[in-house]
């Protein structure tokens, strides 16, 4: 045995050091010493004049003494001096050895013997997770050879681990189960022929069962159609061994679904996470799964004043999940509202709920009880997969819990989004409820519409002029009653017919064979060529005008509405002289008419509602369309998209329309905030009068909440632009110059707006 005095260099490894070879030119060098009251040993490799790499830990025997094992890489060359010390006052011990006489791969059972459990793990731990990528033995086969030998020495017959259900993508579903003191799954690595692979793949470690063994699930490739290897789960507390089988016959998802997943809604959210990770495909799977075998809805509806709740909304994007619904607590006795996933911690939601009055109908001859209302969002919740019945739990502070799980959501953007507008009664929305709760999971729905929009079908009616002038977009959606009136004003009109192609945007494309009939006779009536942009999916104002700009060829664009009528011939041509890129002027609008020939429209401009809000609002709004002050050409802060004018290349410029903004409301004036922050200005044109049906087409839209939309619109132009919108009309307030329009995000940017002299408009 070694003496822990200094003594000169042994030629030969003492008692206690042994060398092992694990693999390759890599080598294990062990040396078993008795417990040192002096402080924690260290082991200092040098080969050649110089220190080699190396990386040790330390294992506790059964008899309480301390095994150091360093691995070490060695060249061949030279013999290697290890240096030992304990920091006690013996001093140092130094032992030489040639690592080149060691051939043969090291024992497990020798290296395993006398070691206690711990020490087990730890030296499973350094071989599997630690040392490969530290020494390249990953792809080594004698390295793997060994390992594999001391694997099955530690787990003689490791069980195998059978697949529960095919995925998609080559994909499966294997399910086993570990001891209840394994801990947190801290890694996972595959062994076979190719290699020593460690896996970054998802996985769900359950909660202790009767037997005191937790299950634990994992989305694998399928395995090979020969031997699939070892699959290593390395836990806290614990490590263990499962052998994959080969190529099999895998169950079908539907039974499984149908089977266990039916009673465990938090191991089938994990998976539907899973599934709509891998692809589209998937995520379409996990969709049709959750509705053809729907999970229990579950609330709590008392007629007495113990607490009742339940939840009717739960729909879920990218952004994250929105859950909505009302609860009853006279007495007081709620303690948390609890938001259950697919793997983790259930999320704790009641500080984040949105609460409002709501009555309740009691059944009782119309009779109706009071009630809160509730709307809460959790970001990010389970990576954006269609979750499509998430559980909640009312927690109350006498221990009592109550489930509430609603029905089967819906998964589509269109859907989700009309269900986000209806969570807060208009009346009771606030910019903080705006911002927190609504405002994210409509802008992923809007995000949604816009990734993943077909590109649409375009159908033309007759020939149109080789080389147009102006181009002429409308959006149509489901209100067709005006077409007829304005294609026979269009083609009355000589300017028009020769010069204007006209390009309609059909944004139902559930009428695509009704409204093409309906072009196609209008055009063989007036001899008015036309055509059709037919949208495969529906996706608001914007986006269907930016598809039909999309089709332009004129260099002038006039946006129009479908509910706008020309007053008489010649309209377009005198809007396009007023365009003046030399004056700066970027865009302009004529006077819009009601039917009754009131004003609807002499310019627009913004106005702070009574919670700071900038609002939309039309000069002389109702007044007669002879009404002087309206009648004068001047700039204005904004024009209407219901006809707006401007130069095809300013728009593609600009991006267009902006397509955050949901179903149509705002996005003009956000258009015109747009084009003064490059430093154009925006003329009203009242020479020129159209008549505008206003909003008799939008009326009936079926996902259209007139107030929440609305006021989710007015809220993201404020938060966008609300420092430049009061620069803005401070100047048209006082007369005076026109103020710089700089961009929302870069105060800093230089005055791009021209500055101009202008007479005052008075709002009505």
């Amino acid at each position: 045995m070694l003496s822990l005095a200094p003594v000169a260099m042994a030629t030969t490894p003492p008692a206690q050091l042994e060398l092992h070879r694990l693999g390759g030119s890599v080598f294990l060098l062990c040396w078993t010493l008795e417990a040192s009251p002096f402080g924690k040993p260290a082991i200092a490799l040098a080969g050649g004049g110089r220190r080699l790499p190396a990386a040790s830990i330390s294992l506790g025997l059964r008899d309480g003494r301390e095994r150091l094992a360093v691995a070490f890489r060695s060249s061949g060359h030279d013999n290697v001096v290890a240096t030992l010390s304990d920091h006690g006052p013996q001093g140092e011990v130094t032992a030489g050895f040639d690592p080149t006489l060691v051939h043969g791969l090291a024992d497990p059972t020798e290296l395993l013997k006398e070691l206690a459990p711990q020490a087990r793990l730890t030296l499973a731990n350094a071989l599997v997770r630690s040392w490969p990528p530290l020494f390249g033995l990953a792809a080594i086969p004698n390295y793997l050879s060994f390992l594999r030998q001391f694997l099955l020495t530690l787990f003689p017959k490791p069980i195998a681990m059978q697949p529960t259900a095919a995925l998609v993508e080559g994909q499966w579903l294997f399910e086993t189960a570990v001891p209840a003191d394994f801990g947190a799954l801290q890694g996972v690595a595959r062994l076979d022929g190719a290699g020593l692979t460690r896996l970054d793949l998802k996985s769900r470690l359950g909660t202790a069962d009767r037997s005191g063994k937790r299950e634990v699930h994992l989305v694998l490739d399928a395995p090979p159609s020969r031997g699939g290897g070892l699959l290593i789960l390395q836990g806290e507390r614990s490590l263990v061994l499962r052998a994959l089988p080969g190529r099999q016959s895998a169950p079908s998802l539907g039974r499984w679904w149908a089977g266990k997943a039916a009673s465990r809604d938090g191991l089938r959210n994990w998976v539907v996470e899973q599934l709509a990770g891998l692809s589209e495909q998937g995520r379409l799977l996990s969709v049709e799964m959750q509705r053809r075998v729907p999970l229990a809805v579950q609330h709590v509806r008392r007629s007495d004043d113990l607490p009742a709740a339940e939840l009717d909304l739960a729909v879920c994007n990218r952004a994250g999940l929105l859950i909505g619904g009302w609860l009853r607590d006279p007495d007081d006795l709620l303690e948390e509202v609890l938001l259950h996933s697919g793997n983790g911690e259930p999320i704790a939601m009641l500080s984040r709920l949105q609460r409002f009055p709501v009555r309740l109908p009691t059944g009782a001859d119309g009779e109706t009880r009071a009630a809160t209302g509730f709307a809460g969002f959790a970001p990010d919740y389970a990576g954006g997969a269609p979750v499509l019945q998430p559980r909640c739990e009312i927690k109350l502070k006498s221990g009592t819990t109550l489930t509430l799980r609603p029905p089967v959501q819906p998964a589509d953007a269109v859907m989700i989004r009309a269900r986000a507008l209806a969570a807060i009664p208009p009346q009771y929305l606030t910019a903080e409820m705006l911002e927190t709760t609504l405002a994210p999971i409509l802008a992923a729905c809007q995000a949604d519409l816009r990734d993943n929009r077909p590109e649409p079908v375009v159908k033309t009616f007759g020939q149109p002029p080789a080389r147009p002038k102006a181009s002429v977009v409308i959006p149509l959606y489901r209100v067709y009653d005006f077409l007829r009136v304005q294609v026979a004003a269009f083609a009355g009109d000589p300017w028009f017919t020769e010069n204007a192609e006209l390009i309609y945007v059909l944004d139902s494309p559930e009428h695509e064979a009704e409204v093409a009939h309906l072009l196609g006779g209008l055009h063989l009536a007036y001899g008015l060529p036309m055509q059709l942009v037919a949208m495969r999916r529906n996706g608001g104002f914007s986006a269907a005008c930016n598809a039909g700009a999309a089709q332009a060829r004129g260099e002038v664009l006039s946006l129009v509405n479908s509910d706008v009528i020309p007053s008489g011939n010649g309209w377009l041509p005198a809007l396009i002289a007023k365009l003046d890129r030399g004056a700066r002027v970027g865009a302009v609008g004529p006077k819009l008419l009601y039917d009754d020939g009131s004003l609807q429209h002499a310019g627009l401009f913004f106005k702070r509602d009574s919670k700071g809000t900038w609002l939309n609002h039309h000069y002389f709004k109702g007044m007669p369309g002879s009404y002087a002050p309206a009648n004068i050409e001047r700039p204005v802060p904004g024009v209407t998209g219901a006809c707006i004018v401007m130069a095809r290349e300013l728009y593609e410029e600009l991006g267009g329309f902006d397509e955050s903004y949901v179903i149509g409301d705002y996005e003009d004036s956000d258009l015109c905030l747009k084009i003064r922050r490059v430093g154009f200005g925006i003329l009203y044109v009242p020479d020129v009068a159209l008549y505008h049906l206003e909003r008799q087409s939008i009326a009936r839209s079926v996902d259209y909440t007139r107030g929440a939309a609305s006021q989710h619109n007015a809220w993201l132009q404020s938060h966008r632009w609300g420092a430049q919108i009061e620069a803005l009309m401070q100047a048209f307030e006082i007369s005076g110059p026109e103020l710089a329009l700089p961009a929302p995000a870069v105060p800093s940017e230089p005055d791009l707006v021209p500055r101009f002299g202008f007479r005052r408009a008075t709002a009505a």
